[in-house]
C-alpha cells in the first residue's frame, strides 16, 4: 500500500493533498515515512497541540507543506483551492465521510484525484469500534449498515460516481468515463454456476467459515484446518478448482455486494446465504458478474498514463516556475499564495502564456487590480521562460518574435537581426510588428510616416481581421511596401486594442 501510495505521489509531484487515515498512530507512521522519501508531509489530529494544529493548517495553506496525513478531523473550514489528490489510506466510516472528503479537492476547478485503499481488516476495526461505543443498540446498527454500503461501494465493479449519486438519491444514466471502473471496465457474464458453487460450498460448511477459507476448499487447498473440520469430505470441495484464489475472491465479493452472501459480524465474520442467494441456489435464478481478470492480461488492464506531449511538458513546467514566483510574492506579502492568484488562474496563463497586458487580462482570474499588483512580474517571468526555451530549440508561441524584440532593444538593425538569425527582414519586420501591438514602445516613423498610416488605416473598414497584407497591397496597386501596412495594421490594433489578432 505504501509504495502505491508513493507511485501515485510521485506523478502528483509539487502539488498539496491530503491522506486520510484510520488511526492518529498511522497518520504519524506515514508521515515520518514519506517525509524520509523526499516529501513534504506533515500529520494531524486531535490530540496534536492546538498551536502545532495551527502551524500545520497555515503550512498546508501557504504551500510549505504540501501533503497532510490526518484522520477525519482535519478538512473542516481549511481555505485551500488547490488540493490535487485526496487518498484515503483506510476505508471510510460511510459514504457521506467520504463523499466530504473527497470533495475538498478541486475547489478551483482543475483536475484532481481521488484514491481509496480498502481491506476487510479496516471493517472489523470500525464494526469493533461502533461495538464499543455508547451508542444505543439503533445507532450502532445504523451505523454497521452504512459501513457495510461503504465497503459495497469499495467493491462494486459499476462507475463509482453513479454508485455515490444514487446513494444521495440523485439519478445519473451515463459512466463518468473517469473512475477505475469506467477506465477498466470488466467484463461481465453468466456468473450463475460459479455462484452456485460457492453458495453450495457455504451451505454445505453449515456458514461455518470465512471468505478465504471458503475459497480454500472450493479451490481443494490442503490447509489443515479444513481437514480438521472434514471440509474436504463435502461435495462441494475442490469443484472450483479453475478459478484462481484471487479470482474467487474477485466472485465472492460481487456476490455480497449485489446480496446473495452476508458477512455475520457477529458470528466471527463468518459467510451467510441471503435470500437472494438462496433463490440462486434453489431457485434457478440466474446472475451477472463481472468476469474475472486472467493473471497474463492483469498488466494490460492497469490504468495507463499518456506520455505527454512536449506542449504539455512546456504548460507544466512555466506552471511550476510561476507557482514558485507566487509563493515568493505570497511570503513577501505575507498572504496565502492562492490571495495572488488561484492554481486555476496560473494553469490558464501557463497555457497561454501572456506577454503583455493585453494578453494577461485574457487570462481567466486576471483582471485590472491583479494585473497591476502582480502583472509585471508574471509576465517578466513567462517572458524570460519563453526566451530560454526558444534559445534552446523548443518551439514555443511568442518565442522568435521575442528572440527579435530582444537584439533590436540592444541596438541590433533590422537587416543584423535578419543576418544573425538566418531569417529575412520582413519577418524581423513582422516580429516588432507583432511586439509593438503587445504595447512595446518603438518609433514606428522610422518605417512608415503618420500620414501613410492615415491612409492604410482608412482602407482596413473594406476588410477584416487578419487584415490580409497581399489584399491591401493590391488594394493601393504597389503604392505602400509590405512594411509599411504591416506597421500601420499594428498600429490600428494596438490603438483597438486587437493586439495578437
Amino acid at each position: 500500500r505504501f509504495e502505491q501510495i508513493v507511485d501515485f505521489l510521485k506523478k502528483h509531484q509539487r502539488q498539496s493533498g491530503i491522506i486520510y487515515c484510520l488511526s492518529r498512530k498511522g497518520c504519524q507512521d506515514l508521515a515520518s515515512k514519506l517525509v524520509a522519501k523526499g516529501f513534504k508531509a506533515d500529520y494531524y489530529h486531535a490530540e496534536v497541540p492546538a498551536a502545532q494544529r495551527s502551524k500545520v493548517q497555515e503550512d498546508f495553506t501557504n504551500d510549505r507543506t504540501l501533503i497532510i496525513c490526518a484522520t477525519i478531523a482535519f478538512g473542516m473550514g481549511i481555505d485551500k483551492s488547490n488540493v490535487r489528490f485526496v487518498i484515503h489510506y483506510n476505508l471510510p466510516r460511510n459514504l457521506e465521510g467520504y463523499y466530504q472528503e473527497i470533495g475538498r479537492a478541486g475547489r478551483d476547478g482543475l483536475p484532481a484525484e481521488a484514491l481509496l485503499f480498502f481491506s476487510y481488516a479496516d471493517v472489523n476495526s470500525y464494526r469493533d469500534m461502533i461495538e464499543q461505543s455508547e451508542a444505543d443498540e439503533a445507532q450502532k446498527a445504523l451505523k454497521i449498515a452504512k459501513l457495510n454500503r461503504m465497503f459495497q461501494f469499495a467493491e462494486a465493479p459499476v462507475c463509482r460516481r453513479k454508485t455515490v449519486l444514487y446513494y444521495f438519491g440523485e439519478s445519473y444514466d451515463r459512466n463518468c468515463g473517469n473512475c477505475d471502473v469506467c477506465q477498466n471496465p470488466p467484463q461481465q457474464f453468466d456468473g450463475t454456476v460459479a455462484a452456485q458453487k460457492a453458495l453450495s460450498a457455504l451451505t454445505r460448511t453449515q456458514e461455518q467459515v470465512g471468505m478465504n477459507l471458503l475459497v480454500d476448499i472450493l479451490r481443494g487447498s490442503q490447509r489443515r484446518e479444513i481437514f480438521e473440520q472434514r471440509f474436504n469430505e463435502i461435495k462441494t470441495y475442490g469443484a472450483g478448482r479453475e478459478y484462481t484464489f484471487e479470482d474467487w475472491q474477485f466472485l465472492l465479493s460481487q456476490m455480497l455486494h449485489v446480496g446473495l452472501i452476508e458477512i455475520a459480524y457477529d458470528d466471527h465474520s463468518r459467510l451467510k446465504v441471503t435470500d437472494e442467494g438462496k433463490k440462486i441456489l434453489f431457485e434457478g435464478k440466474k446472475v451477472k458478474l463481472a468476469l474475472p481478470v486472467p493473471k497474463a492480461k492483469r498488466a494490460e488492464r492497469q490504468p495507463r498514463f499518456q506520455e505527454k506531449t512536449k506542449g504539455q511538458e512546456l504548460k507544466d513546467e512555466l506552471f511550476e516556475r510561476l507557482k514558485m514566483l507566487r509563493r515568493s510574492l505570497a511570503q513577501q506579502q505575507g498572504v496565502p499564495p492562492y490571495l495572488i492568484f488561484s492554481d486555476a488562474t496560473l494553469d490558464d496563463m501557463s497555457q497561454k502564456r501572456p506577454l503583455a497586458d493585453a494578453d494577461m487580462l485574457a487570462v481567466s482570474g486576471v483582471g485590472e487590480r491583479k494585473l497591476q499588483l502582480y502583472g509585471d512580474a508574471f509576465i517578466e517571468e513567462i517572458r524570460r521562460f519563453v526566451l530560454e526555451k526558444s534559445g534552446d530549440g523548443s518551439r514555443v508561441a511568442g518565442g522568435t518574435q521575442l528572440q527579435s524584440w530582444e537584439m533590436f532593444k540592444k541596438g541590433r538593425s533590422v537587416e543584423e537581426i535578419a543576418a544573425e538569425r538566418d531569417i529575412s527582414p520582413v519577418t524581423v519586420i513582422s516580429h516588432l510588428a507583432t511586439m509593438y501591438e503587445r504595447g512595446e514602445l518603438i518609433d514606428i516613423d522610422r518605417w512608415v510616416s503618420p500620414e501613410e498610416v492615415d491612409i492604410i488605416q482608412g482602407a482596413l473598414g473594406m476588410f477584416s481581421e487578419p487584415y490580409p497584407q497581399k489584399e491591401l497591397f493590391e488594394h493601393f496597386e504597389g503604392r505602400f511596401s509590405y512594411d509599411k501596412i504591416r506597421w500601420a495594421v499594428a498600429d490600428f490594433r494596438r490603438q483597438n486594442g486587437a493586439a495578437g489578432a
